[in-house]
């Protein structure tokens, strides 16, 4: 299905109205059979997944298990296969992380790769972009994400619904106007599991090579590429993304 400029103004508009759960069932109805659920098992999108499933929705998970998540984080993705009976389909890389330090002789993700390149968004791209968009393109019409604009940085103007040409595909995010506190309200009132890392001071969840907790006062994504930031302090934590989602991208760098 495609939509025009002018009806992707309109629905925009009407999607901002509308609950989260009646955001899904519209995109289950619109996009039947084709719809996925992109996460990485924070708390946004275990929300989305439990609304799919309370639902009864037909929306299959896409979980990219990049070699070096958090041993929690698969526990998560397992416990949620167990307690909700979710399709969730894991991608990989085409490579082991062995394989990928044989092939560019360093660990990409210890280098900048603003100043010294190739570095941590090029292990982003093959661990995780690369996997992501085979397992999806082609398959799905309409990808839901967890992103919220009281985010900041740049998803603090994220629309609803976007098309996403690395897709083919839309991406839908029905939290986007959302607070952290709303999410946690949701999950508190449904006693959905949660990553137990956000319960020792981690905020923002990826890689266990690129994940820290974050101290008193700082930005949710301070603990996302500490080590980057301690080299080149000029780097904002805000601006520093694996580049899964288009609209982290920066002007220039989208396709």
């Amino acid at each position: 299905m495609l939509i025009s400029k002018h009806e992707l103004v309109a629905l925009n508009e009407k999607l901002e109205t509308l609950p989260p759960q009646e955001i899904l069932q519209w995109a289950a109805n619109t996009f039947p059979g084709r719809v996925a659920i992109a996460s990485s098992m924070q708390k946004p999108t275990t929300a989305l997944i439990h609304m799919a499933a309370h639902l009864g929705l037909d929306m299959t998970v896409v979980f990219v298990d990049t070699g070096v998540h958090f041993p929690e984080t698969l526990a998560l993705r397992d416990e949620l296969i167990r307690r909700w009976g979710v399709r969730i389909h894991t991608a990989t890389p085409a490579k082991s992380f062995e394989e990928q330090y044989a092939e560019y002789g360093r660990h990409l993700y210890m280098h900048d790769s603003e100043t010294d390149p190739p570095g941590y968004q090029e292990c982003c791209e093959l661990r995780k972009e690369l996997p992501f968009l085979e397992a999806v393109r082609g398959h799905y019409d309409c990808v839901l994400g967890g992103l919220t604009r009281s985010e900041g940085g740049a998803r603090k103007n994220v629309a609803m619904l976007s098309l996403d040409p690395r897709l083919g595909a839309y991406r839908l995010y029905p939290l986007a106007n959302w607070t952290s506190e709303q999410i946690d309200e949701y999950i508190a009132a449904h006693d959905i599991p949660v990553h137990p890392l956000y319960a020792q001071g981690y905020a923002s969840i990826g890689c266990r090579t690129c994940t820290t907790p974050i101290k008193p006062g700082e930005p949710k994504r301070a603990g996302r590429w500490r080590h980057i930031r301690e080299k080149n302090p000029a780097l904002a934590a805000e601006g520093m993304y694996c580049g899964l989602n288009l609209e982290d991208k920066k002007p220039g760098n989208t396709p």
